[in-house]
């Protein structure tokens, strides 16, 4: 059997996709791969019974490592959960969008959705067996991004469990959405729109609880890291990673009883430094924060809340929301998810939610809230660090930002290239030159990609709790100062 190789830190070219993910290297520092396969499935797929090893990519072809948990287990539910969806609610999709055609729409809808029915099988079936990734074909807008980027890929390399589990989770649902993408009738489709909606409504206490908290705040550093401490534990309402975790409706009111309660789980908090770069009281000139959202619902209002802080305090007078092109990761916010929230908060019975989405709605017509121009870029396989190349616009565009905030663990695998870091390297050494301005990464931790610890933070972590990297009960908020670079 032929032992994979590994490709270390600064061991990609500019214009290769390569995923040399592997290395002969145990977890006991010796030089031979282990031979034992634990099962059928292990043996067919040449799947290692080994931990991800330090400076490779994530890939599932290590079992004991999140990204072998993702592929082998998260994404073929995430797929089921799709299946059971249309299936379900087929009578209701039929009779919503069937309509669009002057033909026998009802049965013409009900066989394109049969067939999607059967592409999105199909799908689950090539994830649980490993086959390779198949190019883009119909009307796709970043097709040719896509094919170009597939292309590239290694034909060894260009499967599941054999990639980079960035690039695999990317492609499924890059996939999936391109199933209703080139439908007739059911081409404005989300599959998860019950899912993000409910993430919101189901936490409607919370929402008010935040609202009434944060109506009388200070212009102070605790005040802003409190909304950002909040803004990180709000994902423990993100159900894209974890399809069959229960809910958990007290969290974020436990949280504004006592926000510090939980700081014991921030293993790196650099708010202060995020707060002066931000503090503009003595230049009083204009500046532009971006945010990089992750999920929506709750978080999104967390993150909004936020983003209203920064105004209202002067820290920021306009902040711009990059939202994903499509349908995305289950819960990532589209315009669509970012407009109907402020439109339901707008509308909401209760007087004092209804206050805030009005104000947010004048926040968007005044400027001070904006939508930034769609970019496919946040919904291809790429890590943050090729942006310049693939596309300049944006780049140039965030340049333009006093603080990029990414919100999210896809954002922070993004950031550091989905690779096993030391946990103890400096995070702007893993940006491998993606500084476009300041930047702010607030996640929970859910996989083995993490860097800016303190020493012996990690090992201490890993004796109490070998799955402390995959849990989500730990979070990081990372600065990175661009300014000496950007003159600001």
């Amino acid at each position: 059997m032929e032992s994979p190789s590994l490709v270390r830190y600064g061991g990609q070219t500019e214009d290769e996709p390569k995923t040399k993910s592997h290395s002969e290297r145990t977890d006991d520092g010796s030089n031979i791969v282990p031979r034992i396969f634990k099962t059928e499935f292990d043996a067919k797929y040449k799947i290692y019974d080994m931990r991800t090893p330090l400076n490779a990519f994530m890939c599932g072809q290590y079992k004991r490592s999140g990204a072998y948990n993702t592929l082998r287990n998260r994404l073929p539910v995430v797929l089921t959960n799709v299946i059971d969806t249309l299936t379900k609610d087929k009578s209701e999709l039929v009779a919503e969008f069937g309509e669009v055609s002057p033909i026998d729409f009802e049965q013409a809808a009900r066989g394109e959705l049969k067939v999607i029915i059967g592409l999105i099988s199909r799908l689950k079936y090539e994830l649980q067996t490993d086959k390779p990734f198949q190019g883009f074909d119909g009307q796709e807008p970043d097709r040719a991004l896509w094919n170009k980027f597939l292309n590239l890929l290694p034909d060894e390399e260009r499967t599941f469990f054999r990639s980079c589990c960035l690039y695999s989770e990317c492609y499924m649902h890059r996939k999936l959405y391109s199933f209703v993408e080139n439908s007739i009738f059911l081409k404005p489709y989300d599959y998860h729109v019950k899912v993000k909606e409910n993430s919101l409504t189901s936490f409607i206490d919370d929402v008010l609880s935040l609202t009434k908290y944060t109506r009388r705040t200070d212009n102070s550093l605790e005040i802003f890291g409190e909304l950002l401490r909040i803004s990180l534990w709000s994902n423990y309402n993100d159900t894209a990673r974890d399809p069959e975790a229960p809910p958990l409706p007290a969290f974020n009111i436990n949280v504004l009883e006592d926000v510090s309660a939980a700081d014991e789980f921030i293993l790196a908090n650099q708010v202060a430094d995020i707060w002066q770069c931000l503090d503009n009281r003595k230049q009083k000139k204009p500046c532009q924060v971006d945010f990089v959202l992750d999920n929506a619902g709750y978080e999104l209002f967390t993150d909004i809340i936020l983003a209203e802080f920064m105004i209202e305090k002067g820290l920021a007078t306009k902040v711009l929301f990059h939202v994903k092109a499509h349908p995305w990761f289950v819960t990532d916010v589209t315009a669509r998810d970012f407009k109907w929230t402020l439109e339901y908060l707008s509308q909401h019975a209760d007087y004092i939610i209804s206050l805030i989405g009005k104000k947010f709605l004048q926040f968007l017509a005044e400027g001070k809230f904006q939508l930034a121009p769609i970019s496919h870029f946040w919904t291809c396989p790429y890590p943050y660090y090729r942006m310049r190349d693939t596309d300049p616009d944006l780049y140039s565009s965030l340049q333009q930002s006093k603080l990029i905030v990414f919100k999210g663990d896809l954002n922070y695998r993004k950031l550091l290239q989905d690779v096993c870091w030391d946990s103890t390297q400096d995070l702007n050494t893993c940006l491998r030159g993606f500084l476009p301005s300041n930047i702010c990464a607030v996640r929970r931790v859910k996989a083995e990609v993490i860097c800016g610890l303190p020493e012996g933070v990690s090992e201490t972590l890993s004796k109490k709790d070998p799955h402390w990297m995959i849990s989500g009960n730990y979070g990081v908020i990372q600065f990175v100062d661009g300014s000496r670079e950007f003159g600001y």
